[in-house]
């Protein structure tokens, strides 16, 4: 992974540009730091104090010239900072945004992916200094945070436990002035019985298909084996295991994080042989459950109303962010039949994939004909799993917005869909759907696929959540 690519992604994850620099005790948005930075101990020394104001000054402010100061959004850039971090350590453990102990956390972390990007070089070179390749560096700056940095307080250890795997109970509140009659506890799961807390919605994680010995061999059987793995070969005498090294690379395409929620919940209550006949009046083991759980669920949701708002709104803006980023693509571009120059390819990359300096490390050193290959892939793939996002999670995420008066992302998905580029899209789409396209003939083939229709599906998908943005009408 090469110095600068590593860089940029960094700065722009955390600050949302690279020209930035230090003045003033604030974060401006302006000047040449980037560009002349020769990754010397000066330069380190200004970006430190560039994470510094981001994470630990206290009221950090951000401005842009000839413009007032603004609020930094700290949540916003430590949110970016962990899934960024995510991208590439999935197992990474990391506190929740909005402990105390999450700034701390954040600036300790990225001081050693910093440390990471200027590590030392043996050249003089400009040039050749932000071209070497510093993965070993940086997955060692990985490993220490995750070896390291979680354990070093052990509260901010606890909070980064996975909460599904803790208990998580809630206390019937009919014995709220007498906790110590509490002496049952119901396991409340299946999702079917809490109608008012939202379905679970995963974001988006693009496979992307690596092979390091850089063939890219159409007859390898990687594929084919890892859409069957959850088969179990029958006849064992013809199957022949195949060694391999290539691998499947997961990346998402966002930044906006989905808050967690806690969907299942152990419900806490008094149960004692009155109680059953008197309160509930049953003497059956399954009334009795739906009874109880019936209850439950009420007193949950009821409790846990802003906390379902929240886990809701954070859909909205998850799907916002992937609309513009899909949106931010040079689709024209993309969909003409012009040659596709690789760095262009790689810009566009840029503008969607998270952890692309990740991809760049494998396909860097291909023919050109397979890292243009490549690109295009991961392009095509993230606007037909952007299209299937949407149209799958649409409807719900639609009601969220409306329920919740998010006003300015329907006014932001209503102005692209009624937008001058959009229309030129749908015009483009439309002469596009004409143009028949070879069908595959293989799953390696499928994995590089684009159909005639894949700009049409998105750009209809978009329109049809745009539609669902209404309010209902109120009854006369």
């Amino acid at each position: 992974m090469k110095r600068l690519v590593i860089f940029k992604e960094f700065l722009i994850t955390i600050f949302g540009s690279t020209t930035v620099k230090a003045t003033g005790g604030k974060i401006y948005k302006s000047g040449d730091l980037f560009s002349t930075c020769d990754f010397g101990f000066k330069f380190f020394k200004e970006y430190s104090k560039l994470l510094e104001i981001a994470f630990l000054k206290d009221e950090p402010e951000i401005q842009k010239p000839n413009y007032s100061s603004e609020d930094f959004q700290r949540t916003g850039s430590i949110q970016r900072f962990f899934a960024y971090l995510k991208s590439y350590s999935s197992m990474l453990t990391l506190p929740d945004v909005k402990e105390i102990y999450a700034n701390t956390f954040a600036y300790r972390a990225a001081i050693k992916i910093l440390e990471a990007i200027f590590s030392k070089s043996n050249s003089t070179n400009k040039f050749l200094i932000e071209n070497e390749d510093i993965s070993e560096n940086f997955r060692k700056a990985l490993g220490y945070i995750k070896d390291n940095l979680v354990a070093r307080d052990i509260n901010a250890a606890l909070n980064a436990i996975d909460a599904t795997n803790s208990k998580n109970y809630f206390y019937d509140t009919d014995y709220s002035n007498d906790n110590s009659q509490y002496n049952y506890s119901l396991h409340i799961e299946d999702l079917s019985v809490i109608p008012k807390v939202s379905r679970i919605i995963y974001p988006i994680t693009l496979g992307i298909y690596i092979d390091p010995s850089k063939r890219y061999d159409n007859n390898s059987p990687y594929i084919f084996n890892l859409v069957t793995s959850s088969f179990t070969p029958f006849n064992k005498d013809n199957v022949q295991t195949v060694a391999t090294d290539e691998l499947w690379l997961s990346k998402p395409l966002s930044l906006v994080g989905i808050r967690y929620f806690p969907l299942s919940f152990d419900y806490v209550t008094h149960l004692d042989d009155a109680t059953l006949i008197n309160n509930y009046k049953c003497a059956n083991k399954y009334v009795l459950n739906q009874i109880v759980i019936e209850k439950a669920v009420k007193q949950y949701t009821d409790y846990m109303a802003p906390s379902i708002a929240e886990y809701e709104k954070s859909f909205v803006d998850y799907l916002e962010d992937l609309i513009r980023r899909v949106l931010s693509l040079d689709l024209k571009w993309l969909y003409d039949d012009s040659k596709k120059k690789i760095e262009k390819c790689r810009e566009e990359v840029e503008k969607i994939l998270i952890g692309y300096p990740e991809v760049y490390l494998y396909i860097d050193g291909c023919s050109d004909e397979i890292i243009r290959k490549q690109l295009l892939t991961i392009l095509h793939h993230a606007i037909t799993e952007t299209t299937q996002f949407i149209n799958t999670y649409g409807e719900s995420i639609s009601k969220y917005a409306v329920n919740h008066n998010c006003e300015s992302h329907i006014k932001y998905v209503k102005g692209k869909v009624y937008g001058n580029s959009f229309k030129d899209l749908t015009d483009l789409s439309g002469k596009l759907k004409d143009i028949p396209t070879k069908e595959p003939h293989s799953l390696y083939e499928c994995y590089y696929y684009t159909s005639s229709n894949e700009l049409n599906d998105l750009l209809n998908s978009i329109n049809n959540y745009k539609a669902l943005l209404k309010k209902p009408k109120k009854s006369s």
